[in-house]
């Protein structure tokens, strides 16, 4: 069919369609709408009117909705211009605008489930003639309601938050609902003076007719209820200490729940992947895969074993970057950072310089191997891909950077042609190796004397999605530097950078823990904090990190490319950070250094814990619908408080919860809409995570009532996993409370069997009867017991036997009112935990090395102590002596060596694997002058909870 007739016939449609609703919003008072079962916009002939928001009752109000585009320097202002009303869809109202020879078309849309709506241009020219696009300002009206205060996203570049003021507010000085108005790039200019409101940013990019008409980016305009539930509006600095973390933030600017959902709902509404299950993702480069050479039988063994272990903790993809000395040299490489020779599963230097074209060449060899082994094994490989590199296919995109291309200056992202020929070869590539995914790193959007920045921008932006349209299940991996570019920048890819920075340990500041997955672990949650309630990312494109990544650096400085450090698995923590990634990033498991490489490691991995890591993953496919509403609770990580997130749906869902500290502190949070908690009356709380199966019950009714406010007790270094039920209705069975168990009555006497509960501790136990039910005796494990009753509620108070000493256990408690000096305690350790010790090392038998022990996470059989000190630095000294006897004292660094040490050092210990089973001794310690309260306090180390079903009186 002749392509012009179908034009032809869709004007004549669109021009009549127009002029039968002109027709209609004549008789009308001129008003337009469109509506879903959330928002009802009006419009009249020039533009939005107002916003009604249904379950709000309340209307915004505009007036004089304009637009304006500068155009090689020319600007034409809708103002100046005559309207013609398009409603093109149920869902999409146009106006069409004629500044010869340019033609605007601004286009409305209100999709059903958006509350909000969106306003988009799209300019052409009639003679076909190229132009610069300088300006545009997608949306300038002003607002009839008065505003209470506003709030600018970064500044203005993200958007802006407006409280309007109503009665209520009135009356209460405190705003009910808002507005947000945001662009769809991190260039906005926003402009708020006496209710005019002007959106603006600037492309500065040329624009070939054949491309098209050129399609500004979507103002989004959308109206939310506020929550009463806020956070700081930004995040204390990592691990920085303040006196009362539960006040930080408090007298700044605030965001309200409500505000980021709304603005996380709006990038939902775009995103171009919408998961059933998730992605499982090995990072081979965390266990510095890149050290070993697969060009030799040695190095191919090695990494089979990287592939062998990946597969059998549920990974279904592998980040594919070792060296292939059959493939390239490290002295061919270009890039700044000397990593060219593993791009592109070891072919990057070969396509930089079109020596190897996967439109027509067969895959080496060496390289074939590999993938087959690993296709054998329900992997595919990702490759590694650097886009700004001096690629020589074309002059023009590097033109830019004149005679000096090479390191940090290669390929311009926004000349177009680039664009187009990398997402052909990325698509090739893939056709070719069968690869299942690409990790973009080392792209730089921000090149002066190139294009414009937002053109650089753009070309990141439509390489991803056009790579997203032609191949809809690639992963896409998102590094350096297109993390920093926000929300809408990640639409098509799988996730941005997993750490916000690099996985180094000289890259992000560590909290003061001696292991390191428990660094990385509480690294990738403050990441997920900003991520979510800064950068208002979606559950589904959240970035996991699970574990760490290995050190690269010898002591002597030296970026070590031969085999170095293989053996490094955090054997106590690692279930901490699976857990921390899981909570935040349930979607996107990047699974970071995994034990494989070493072969004492890998033989001696136990199945049982292999089976608990893919049982997580798992779950999180099980519980999919959760996941999707994800969200922080209590604050932002930080020394001196508990942090967590829940995942519910209605009256049902998830909370997990973080204490990153060593001493204990309490988890605190409501049973209400805070948690997300929106339906429900009576519900039930159950532990999955640390003890399967038991209930935490209300102190005095078991059941726990909407509203009900929740006071966890945590153990240091520790994690919780909670499943909130609603509770049954009428109580037809026995149900026990606050310890793992069984309850049975037989002639009114009341029988718990199989109690447990960490040695030392006591337990508050709680058991739900039916209506009516007399209890007259109660027996705890065959042992009879105390109790009471209170209509159907009986409580008995029990002690489990021998000494407590926990994990994280201190010597003394936490004063927030000393200074530093000296600290003096007394301790005397069990000898059940020396057995424990001596358990561990036989069940993790590594013969490691004097060099390999001074990371305190290995050897985990060597009992520590740690001097705990929040936003400490290496150059406090501290002295300790046991006994009067003077103890080494260690510094230690999640780098290992003392390097980049204002961001690596995490604290001191002491080794006390020699110290004697019950024997009481006297610590003294000396310490520098310090803030109130900075001091945390003596922790031990490498300790279990142990667990006993034995009861004492």
């Amino acid at each position: 069919m002749n392509s012009q007739w179908i034009t032809r016939v869709f004007l004549v449609f669109e021009l009549f369609w127009g002029a039968g609703l002109l027709a209609e919003a004549a008789q009308s008072n001129d008003s337009l709408y469109l509506q879903n079962e959330k928002i009802k916009a009006e419009f009249n002939s020039r533009g939005l009117v107002s916003s009604y928001d249904i379950a709000l009752d309340k209307t915004v109000r505009f007036t004089n909705d304009n637009f304006s585009i500068t155009v090689d320097e020319q600007k034409i202002d809708s103002e100046t211009l005559s309207a013609a009303v398009v409603k093109d869809q149920p869902y999409q109202l146009s106006y069409n605008f004629e500044a010869a020879p340019y033609l605007v078309k601004a286009v409305y849309e209100l999709k059903p489930g958006w509350r909000f709506i969106s306003k988009q241009l799209f300019l052409s020219r009639a003679d076909g003639a190229d132009y610069r696009v300088n300006e545009v300002e997608v949306f300038r009206a002003g607002l009839a309601n008065q505003i209470f205060n506003e709030h600018r996203l970064r500044g203005g570049s993200y958007g802006a938050l407006l409280r309007l003021a109503d009665e209520d507010a009135a009356k209460s000085n405190k705003p009910r609902y808002g507005i947000f108005l945001v662009i769809q790039n991190p260039f906005m200019r926003w402009k708020l003076e006496e209710q005019e409101i002007s959106m603006v940013y600037r492309p500065d990019m040329d624009w070939k007719s054949e491309y098209g008409h050129f399609a500004s980016d979507r103002a989004c305009i959308g109206t939310y209820e506020l929550s009463g539930t806020c956070f700081p509006a930004r995040a204390l600095p990592e691990w920085k200490y303040v006196c009362q973390p539960e006040k930080f933030g408090a007298d700044g600017p605030m965001l309200d729940m409500a505000e980021i959902d709304a603005i996380t709902q709006c990038v939902r509404a775009f995103v171009l992947i919408h998961p059933k299950k998730s992605l499982r993702v090995h990072v081979p480069w965390c266990e510095n895969d890149y050290q070993i050479d697969v060009g030799t039988a040695k190095g191919v063994e090695e990494y089979k074993r990287i592939i062998d272990q990946a597969a059998d903790l549920g990974c279904e993809y592998l980040l594919y970057t070792p060296g292939n000395s059959k493939l390239s040299s490290i002295k061919d490489n270009t890039d700044a950072w000397g990593w060219e020779n593993i791009l592109w599963l070891g072919l990057g230097q070969k396509i930089r310089k079109d020596q190897w074209q996967p439109e027509k060449d067969a895959v080496p060899a060496c390289l074939q191997e590999m993938l087959d082994y690993a296709k054998a094994k329900d992997i595919r490989f990702m490759a590694y891909v650097y886009p700004s590199l001096g690629f020589m296919q074309n002059p023009e995109w590097t033109k830019w950077a004149g005679d000096k291309v090479g390191g940090y200056l290669g390929a311009d992202t926004g000349v177009r042609s680039f664009q187009d020929w990398l997402v052909e070869k990325l698509v090739a590539f893939h056709k070719r190796t069968g690869a299942g995914g690409y990790s973009f790193d080392y792209w730089w959007l921000g090149y002066d004397n190139a294009s414009s920045k937002y053109a650089q921008w753009y070309g990141c932006r439509r390489i991803l999605e056009n790579l997203r349209k032609q191949i809809p299940d690639i992963v896409i991996d998102g590094r350096q530097s297109y993390h920093w570019f926000g929300p809408w920048t990640w639409l098509a890819g799988s996730y941005p950078h997993p750490t916000a920075s690099d996985e180094q340990p000289g890259s992000f500041v560590a909290f003061p823990d001696l292991h390191t997955d428990r660094i990385s672990a509480n690294r990738q949650r403050f990441t997920a904090w900003w991520y979510r309630m800064e950068q208002f990312c979606p559950p589904e494109v959240m970035p996991g990190f699970i574990t760490h990544q290995t050190h690269r650096v010898d002591a002597k400085g030296v970026y070590r490319r031969d085999r170095f450090r293989p053996r490094d698995w955090d054997y106590l923590a690692w279930k901490y950070s699976l857990i921390s990634s899981i909570a935040t990033a349930p979607f996107n498991h990047v699974v970071d250094m995994i034990p494989a490489r070493d072969m004492d490691e890998f033989k001696n991995f136990p199945e049982q814990d292999k089976k608990w890591f893919r049982h997580w993953l798992n779950w999180t496919d099980k519980n999919i619908e959760y996941m999707y509403h994800i969200r922080p609770i209590i604050g932002q990580p930080m020394v001196g408080r508990v942090d967590g997130s829940s995942a519910i749906v209605n009256n049902r869902g998830f909370v997990f919860l973080f204490n990153p500290n060593y001493r204990k502190l309490n988890a605190e949070f409501t049973l209400d809409k805070s948690i997300g908690l929106k339906t429900g009356k009576n519900f039930v709380l159950e532990e999955l995570y640390p003890q399967p199966g038991k209930l935490i019950g209300h102190t005095s009714k078991a059941i726990w009532n909407y509203g009900d406010k929740v006071a966890l007790p945590m153990g240091g270094a520790q994690t919780v996993v909670l499943e909130i039920n609603a509770a049954p209705k009428v109580i037809t069975e026995l149900i026990l409370f606050n310890c793992p168990g069984k309850a049975t009555i037989k002639s009114n006497r009341l029988e718990l069997t199989g109690v447990s509960g960490e040695i030392g501790s006591g337990a508050d136990l709680l058991v739900l009867v039916p209506k009516n039910q007399k209890v007259e005796t109660v027996s705890v494990n065959g042992n009879k017991v105390d109790f009471t009753q209170n209509g159907d509620v009986v409580s008995a108070k029990i002690r489990f036997a021998g000494t407590y000493f926990g994990q994280c256990q201190q010597i003394g408690s936490y004063d927030p009112n000393f200074t530093g000096g000296t600290f003096k305690g007394t301790f005397e350790i069990p000898a059940r935990i020396f057995k424990q010790l001596q358990q561990r090392k036989e069940k993790w038998p590594i013969p490691y090395t004097e060099d390999d022990l001074l990371a305190p996470w290995l050897g985990s059989w060597r009992l520590l102590l740690f001097v705990c000190i929040a936003e400490q630095n290496d150059k406090m000294d501290v002295n300790m002596k046991i006994n009067g006897q003077p103890i080494e004292v260690k510094k230690a660094y999640n780098a290992v060596y003392p390097q980049a040490v204002e961001r690596t050092y995490i604290g001191s210990y002491a080794d006390i694997s020699s110290l004697k089973p019950d024997t009481q001794y006297q610590i003294e310690v000396t310490l520098p002058e310090l803030r109130q309260g900075q001091f945390q306090g003596l922790f031990f180390e490498n300790i279990e909870a142990q667990y006993t079903q034995e009861i004492v009186f």
